[in-house]
């Protein structure tokens, strides 16, 4: 994700590997898929595969 990217991001979001990213506009204070990197990175620099589809 280029810093464009992740500032349409929620906070929330921006700190999780799946692909639903939701809008910035939108206030998440939890959310059920919420799944955090496995390491202490800002960003990633991999794709991720969707194990549910899109």
């Amino acid at each position: 994700m280029n810093e464009k990217q992740t500032e349409e991001f929620n906070k929330l979001c921006i700190r999780c590997i799946r692909q639903c990213k939701q809008p910035i506009s939108m206030l998440m204070l939890e959310c059920p898929r919420f799944q955090p990197r496995p390491f202490k990175s800002e960003k990633h620099k991999f794709k991720q595969l969707d194990l549910f589809g899109k």
